[in-house]
């Protein structure tokens, strides 16, 4: 699966050593078996793209694979350098070379002829990580080097992987059942459904201390999908892109906008020309959804586990979004949003505004 992460982060790599230690905070957890593309931008700002180590394979599929992988970083805007640090498997000097050299370094050639410049290429292995060029290229370095933070990373959580990132909440059989007798409240008096509204609202709450009724207020919206839609543009874009969407959905279905002209699919999909969603408001949106899925019964748990994965999907977090629908369509694999949302990921599509820089 694919991750990016945008250039909002000064970080300073002054080293190697920097280097490598600066990924688990800007990915927000410990990358296994991956490359990591660190693309440094005006002002110290550093922006990331994740893509899992393809297994070693015949010269020409890694070939065609390097091609793929350079053209997915040709996306990524106003790039000044790039420094790449892969995850490998196994000790550092199994082979008598660097894990994965053989794949790496004609990897970094394809990078150094499409134009970029290439500081540095690194590798983390189970017992060691160093560099595949260079004066001290192949020379293992303790893996506790890496504990000291970088400059500009204090405080960023990390967790231990994918799994831990894409984990609910842990909430009790009491608080569950509380949260299904309210979702229950809450269909029974939706009456009218203003879903803007209700999506600020939710968007208000502290999910760590809101009660059962206040977050079951808008899983009556999420029920339905073109409100769900309008729910997800709000949250990522806020009140107006809600609106926007509920008056072309009218037009739509008024038979004035035709099939071709539907932007709010393309949008949803990042297919269209959206730009980035405000980090802070899906962040919000992140944090009610977790713990509303947490809670969530089986015959709802489906909606919100999709929801949280788009939100995740929309901030570039591919792999997390991944085990979140999975997860869906374990539980409903008739639910339209994550089927579609499901072949997206494992084709490693990424939203379109993913590659952008913010205000771009």
């Amino acid at each position: 699966m694919t991750q990016t992460a945008p250039p909002d982060k000064l970080i300073r790599l002054r080293s190697s050593r920097d280097v490598v230690a600066a990924v688990p905070h800007l990915l927000g957890y410990r990358p296994r078996r991956s490359i990591v593309f660190l693309n440094t931008h005006a002002d110290a700002q550093v922006s990331t793209l994740r893509v899992d180590l393809p297994e070693p394979a015949p010269p020409a599929i890694e070939k065609k694979l390097i091609a793929s992988l350079v053209g997915m970083l040709c996306k990524v805007p106003e790039v000044s350098r790039v420094l790449v640090v892969v995850y490998a498997e196994g000790p550092f000097d199994a082979g008598g070379d660097v894990p994965r050299a053989s794949f790496v370094r004609p990897l970094i050639g394809r990078l150094l002829d499409s134009g970029f410049v290439v500081h540095d290429a690194l590798c983390v292995a189970d017992d060691a990580w160093g560099a595949y060029d260079g004066h001290d290229a192949g020379i293992p370095h303790r893996l506790d080097e890496l504990d000291e933070t970088p400059l500009g990373a204090d405080g960023d959580p990390v967790a231990a992987d994918v799994a831990e990132l894409a984990a609910l909440p842990t909430v009790g059989h009491l608080a569950r059942r509380a949260f299904d007798a309210a979702i229950d409240r809450a269909i029974a008096g939706s009456g009218a459904v203003r879903p803007i509204l209700a999506a600020e609202q939710a968007l208000a709450l502290d999910a760590g201390t809101a009660d059962s009724d206040e977050l079951a207020a808008i899983v009556p919206v999420l029920l339905y999908p073109e409100l769900r839609d309008a729910v997800l543009f709000t949250w990522a874009w806020g009140a107006q892109r809600g609106l926007e969407l509920l008056d072309e959905a009218e037009r739509i279905d008024a038979g004035e906008v035709g099939p071709g002209d539907d932007t709010i699919a393309l949008d949803l999909m990042g297919l269209g020309d959206a730009e980035p969603p405000d980090h802070e408001r899906v962040s919000r949106a992140i944090a009610l959804m977790s713990r509303i899925a947490a809670l969530a019964p089986d015959d709802v748990a489906h909606v919100a586990l999709t929801v949280l994965g788009w939100l995740h999907w929309s901030q570039g977090r591919g792999s997390v979004a991944s085990r979140l629908v999975d997860r869906a369509r374990e539980l409903d694999r008739s639910y339209g949003l994550a089927e579609l949302l499901q072949t997206v990921l494992r084709q490693g599509h990424l939203p379109g505004w993913a590659y952008a820089m913010p205000g771009d």
